[in-house]
């Protein structure tokens, strides 16, 4: 959509065809369906104890409302000193501009969406930048109102909200300069801020009780463009006392009130120690008026879910208070849906070390599990998989067991475990007890084997085992790919590819064992065509070629394996 195209609506089809719709259908919408179908209201508790009515429009009306908020948007000027409903702005740059100043001065105007009224919708699209003819005008002011006033809840209702307020921001922003203030607007918070000593008397004075007395020049300023001041929400605060901008904290960097972290944590606790439905009723009976949604337990987690993002947003997602956030959520939820901390894995936020019996598993672990994570499952886990140096030559069951054994001698206190392949029977008794798949060696260091993944019938699995045959099968830029036992004859032989194993012998394998270039499978040539486990293993880490469609579906028990451990751990250290 062009903005030429939009400014030239001239009738009340181009309207409709413009905002990808139909005469017909938005006559319907705005003329024939009974306003009780137009809009659902409901009611959602405000700050100071109030509630606030929403209206949620019908979905094809919504849909004209969001191509025509998409519009408005791209016309909408910039203005430096608003934050609300446009794009790369939000609370916090909004906050940002009045940090780590001597004063800052909260205003809030009544009613604010309430009291838009129609005719006011109309006048803007009639006046510049739009200068639309009437039929045009109150067309697009239809689709903006509801009941004659511009609803809180409608898509196109906030930047419709910030044309409306041009006249108003620019006025507050010369009077801010004019008194040596910073001024900004995010919807209907107003903030002044300033380093000088004391408030300008131009803005207003403290009164006998300490309240801030709106000065009649301000007060005049904001009443000519028919909006109020909310009373109850002026307020002014010093550099000595907590300020705070749209909900965050400004007196230093922009930071989030501890009362908000408090909260969520202790909303985590009630789903940890009461269960999720118990704690999500307990909730809204507390802090919602009563109101309880129809599906508690669904509102209760996007509410945690929200909330924890906000943390992010503001602190940042590298922040060791989202992080730590972030993983009790997911501990709950596994499946939850929420950004991931971007130090996930950095070297000094790990739950855990894996550190695996070969030296190629850990890429296949941490590829598996970036899928999963991807998916937003085993988000919690949070480990990190060692990776031994290139001078370690002799990586095998029996180096790690030593690992294991040697936990007394280490000084680290960094939680550690140890995964076995599960191929050598005469290691599982030493690594595993009391007929699980791990064994605790310390309150921080466990070994484990690996589990059968669902897709086997044997139980002589290494990492390589956990991928679909046809996966092993995928052959490089070479043409070379992994074997299994399985497919050669006694002879140790594929008589139709005229291919012969290196070691025959490892065709009698009772299980399907990996064949790999170290192995060696010759043509008659003698060019070996078997591909190495580490070969394998880098394409696949790195997603090469074909190796970026294998199938993690099967590794899931190895990192349920890991959880378990983990929760283990952890309660043991608490």
């Amino acid at each position: 959509m062009d903005d030429l195209g939009f400014l030239s609506l001239s009738t009340k089809a181009d309207v409709a065809n413009y905002l990808n719709g139909s005469l017909r259908n938005l006559s319907y919408l705005l003329y024939v369906l009974p306003k009780e179908r137009q809009y659902k209201s409901f009611a959602i508790p405000k700050k100071d104890g109030g509630l606030r009515t929403i209206y949620s429009p019908a979905s094809r009306i919504k849909f004209y409302q969001r191509n025509l908020a998409d519009i408005l948007v791209d016309l909408y000027p910039n203005k430096k000193c608003v934050h609300g409903y446009l794009k790369e702005r939000g609370i916090r740059s909004n906050a940002l501009v009045h940090s780590h100043k001597r004063i800052v001065i909260n205003l809030d105007l009544k009613d604010f969406f309430s009291s838009i009224h129609f005719g006011r919708v109309r006048g803007m699209f009639l006046s510049k930048p739009f200068g639309f003819n009437e039929e045009v005008a109150t067309t697009l002011a239809q689709i903006c109102c509801f009941n004659g006033i511009l609803p809180q809840g409608a898509p196109s209702s906030p930047i419709v909200t910030n044309f409306i307020c041009r006249r108003l921001d620019n006025q507050l922003q010369s009077f801010a300069i004019d008194n040596k203030m910073t001024y900004s607007r995010y919807a209907d918070d107003i903030t002044f801020s300033t380093n000088l000593s004391q408030i300008p008397s131009k803005i207003g004075r403290i009164g006998q009780e300490g309240y801030l007395v709106i000065s009649k020049e301000l007060r005049n300023i904001i009443e000519s463009n028919d909006f109020k001041i909310n009373e109850s929400k002026t307020r002014y605060s010093m550099h000595n006392n907590r300020q705070e901008v749209t909900g965050l904290i400004v007196n230093e960097k922009i930071n989030v009130d501890r009362r908000f972290i408090r909260r969520i944590r202790a909303m985590l606790h009630a789903w940890q120690r009461y269960g999720l439905h118990k704690a999500a009723l307990e909730y809204f009976e507390k802090y919602s008026s009563k109101l309880i949604p129809d599906y508690p337990d669904l509102a209760f987690i996007k509410t945690i879910c929200g909330r924890i993002g906000f943390v992010g947003q503001i602190k940042g997602r590298d922040n060791s208070v989202y992080t730590s956030l972030f993983q009790k959520l997911k501990s709950l939820d596994p499946a939850v849906r929420i950004a991931l901390p971007t130090n996930l894995n950095s070297s000094n936020n790990y739950r855990a070390t894996i550190f695996c019996e070969g030296k190629t598993d850990s890429f296949h672990l941490e590829a598996a599990l970036k899928y999963f994570i991807s998916k937003g499952e085993y988000c919690d886990l949070n480990v990190r998989f060692y990776h031994y140096p290139d001078e370690a030559k002799n990586v095998n069951n029996a180096t790690l067991l030593d690992h294991c054994k040697a936990y007394p001698m280490r000084k680290n206190t960094n939680t550690e475990i140890c995964l076995f392949d599960c191929d050598v029977k005469s290691f599982i008794n030493n690594v595993t007890e009391n007929g699980t798949l791990y064994k605790r060696w310390s309150d921080k260091v466990y070994s484990c084997v690996l589990p059968k993944p669902d897709h086997r019938d044997f139980s002589e699995v290494c990492i390589e085992h956990f991928y679909t045959d046809e996966d092993l099968k995928i052959k490089d830029s070479k043409g070379r790919r992994l074997f299994l036992s399985t497919e050669f004859d006694k002879n140790g032989s594929i008589t139709k590819d005229n291919l012969v194993l290196g070691k025959r012998n490892e065709a009698k394998s009772p299980y399907p064992k990996i064949i790999d270039g170290n192995i060696g499978v010759h043509k008659e040539n003698g060019v070996n065509v078997a591909m190495t486990k580490y070969d394998f293993a880098k394409n696949v880490s790195n997603a090469i070629g074909d190796f970026k469609n294998v199938s993690f579906e099967h590794f899931r028990p190895i990192f349920e394996l890991i959880r378990t451990i983990l929760s283990k751990i952890e309660h043991t250290n608490e």
